[in-house]
């Protein structure tokens, strides 16, 4: 008989986490820029995600992140049609896809969770619905931002990437309201948060990715700093400080 593994090792998933990242690298490159990543503080880092054709390598441990992020939003999805009254639209009987918009030839693009009408807090307008999967931590802080400042205005102080993202899927669908869900992993604790249309952050938001789909070279990176922690763990991190000095050929 052959003898046992050590204990903190499993030989079967670790070639199961194996095969999830080689089958990770396998999927297409977008070929656009993403109306969900566009609130990234660094131009070059979005000039990166539309430019480079290699893809960033994630480990096992993220896939699965991405994994339960996408079965959270189905299982939202199915609690949330449970409530009487409440009447949510995930798929475009048009395309049997998600909704999506798209602008700048079809270089920017962003694609919708669902829309959702029947809220008990607002039952007579229909609101733009995305859904988030978040650890504890970082839910509790959109709670406490609730409780201090006003909802509308939370979403933006909690997350700038999601707040941007918001805004423009608001603008493109002609929605004035956003209403999103936010869970902890496996869904077992789940909080809401509405914001409003802001059609001045999404017309600059616009103007951002024209820049960025537009650029002949590399926008100006966040930091000079290559150990500094947004830097330090950016896909793009050894292309945009490969040399002393920050500067990129």
């Amino acid at each position: 008989m052959a003898p046992l593994p050590p204990m903190d090792k499993d030989p079967t998933l670790e070639a199961m986490d194996r095969a999830i990242e080689a089958r990770a690298l396998l999927e297409p490159k977008r070929n656009y820029l993403g109306m969900s990543a566009i609130g990234h503080p660094c131009e070059r880092k979005l000039y990166y995600d539309f430019r480079v054709t290699t893809r960033p390598a994630h480990d096992a441990a993220t896939l699965k992140r991405f994994e339960d992020g996408h079965r959270g939003e189905d299982l939202m999805a199915a609690r949330l049609r449970l409530v009487p009254g409440v009447t949510l639209h995930t798929i475009d009987p048009n395309t049997g896809k998600q909704f999506g918009f798209e602008d700048h030839d079809g270089k920017f693009r962003g694609h919708i969770d669902g829309a959702i009408h029947g809220l008990l807090q607002a039952p007579k307008s229909w609101a733009i619905w995305e859904h988030k999967c978040v650890n504890e931590k970082k839910q509790e802080k959109l709670a406490k931002i609730k409780y201090e400042k006003s909802e509308k205005d939370a979403l933006a102080v909690w997350d700038e990437i999601y707040y941007s993202q918001a805004v423009l899927y608001m603008h493109y669908s002609g929605m004035a309201r956003h209403y999103l869900t936010v869970s902890t992993p496996g869904e077992r604790s789940t909080i809401s948060c509405r914001t409003e249309e802001n059609p001045e952050a999404a017309i600059r938001l616009i103007e951002k990715a024209r820049r960025i789909i537009e650029a002949p070279y590399p926008l100006a990176r966040i930091s000079n700093d290559p150990a500094w922690y947004v830097c330090k763990w950016c896909d793009h991190h050894a292309q945009c400080h490969k040399n002393e000095g920050g500067s990129v050929a």
